[in-house]
C-alpha cells in the first residue's frame, strides 16, 4: 500500500508540475518557448517520475507474486514494457530541458513528436498488465472491485489506441487530451488501487 500511495503521489505531482508540451499541430518555436519557460520544472518532473517508477516496480513485483500460468508471464512482460516506456519517454522530455537556450525549432519538434507517441503506444503495455489482474480477480486472487477497475482500465486503454492515428488538434491526437487527461489519471488510479488491494488479506484458497 505504501508503494502504491508513493507512486500515485509522485506521478500525480509529476503530471501537474509542468503543462503539457505543445501539441503535434503546433510549430517548433512554440515548443522552444515552452521549454525555456519550464526547463527547471521539466527536470523536476523527471526526478518525480524516476522515484515514482521505483515505487511502481515494488507494486508490480508484489502483484506478480499472486499470478500464475500464462497470465503471469504476460503481466511480467507488460510490466517491463510499462517501466521501460516510461523511462524512454522521460529521457526525451527531460533531455529537451538540458540546454533550452540552444534548442532549435526543428530539433524540438522532432523530439516532441517522438515523445508524443509514448502515451498511444503505452496503451498496449497497460492492457498486458490490466487483463491478467482482471483474470486473477475473477479467480478470487484479488478483490472483485479491483477486477472491475482493471476491466475499465483495459477497455479505456484499448479505445485509447486510436490516439496512434488521431488527427492533430483533436481530443484523440497523439500526446493530446485523451492521453493526458483521461489515460494519465486512470493509469495512476489503477496502480494505486492495485497497491491497496495487495495490502489486503489474501483469500484462504490463494494462500494455500
Amino acid at each position: 500500500m505504501i508503494a502504491g500511495i508513493a507512486f500515485a503521489v509522485l506521478f500525480a505531482a509529476a503530471l501537474l508540475t509542468v503543462p503539457t508540451l505543445p501539441g503535434i499541430d503546433k510549430p517548433g518555436y512554440d515548443i522552444v518557448s515552452h521549454v525555456n519557460e519550464h526547463s527547471g520544472a521539466m527536470r523536476m518532473q523527471a526526478l518525480l517520475v524516476t522515484f515514482g517508477s521505483l515505487a511502481l516496480v515494488v507494486v508490480l513485483g508484489y502483484a506478480r507474486d499472486r499470478l500464475t500460468g500464462p497470465p503471469g508471464y504476460v503481466f511480467t512482460i507488460g510490466s517491463a514494457v510499462v517501466v521501460v516506456e516510461v523511462f524512454i519517454a522521460t529521457w526525451f522530455t527531460a533531455g529537451l530541458a538540458l540546454h533550452p537556450d540552444q534548442l532549435g525549432s526543428a530539433t524540438a519538434r522532432t523530439i516532441t513528436d517522438i515523445a508524443s507517441m509514448w502515451g498511444p503506444i503505452l496503451t498496449v503495455a497497460d492492457i498486458m498488465v490490466a487483463v491478467p489482474i482482471l483474470l486473477a480477480a475473477n479467480d478470487g486472487r484479488f478483490p472483485r472491485w479491483l477486477g472491475i477497475l482493471a476491466a475499465v482500465f483495459a477497455v479505456e486503454q484499448l479505445i485509447e489506441t486510436i490516439t496512434i492515428i488521431g488527427p492533430p488538434a483533436s481530443f484523440i491526437a497523439p500526446g493530446g487530451a485523451m492521453n493526458f487527461y483521461l489515460g494519465g489519471p486512470l493509469f495512476i488510479v489503477f496502480f494505486l488501487a492495485l497497491g491497496v488491494a495487495l495490502s489486503m488479506e489474501q483469500p484462504a484458497e490463494v494462500q494455500e
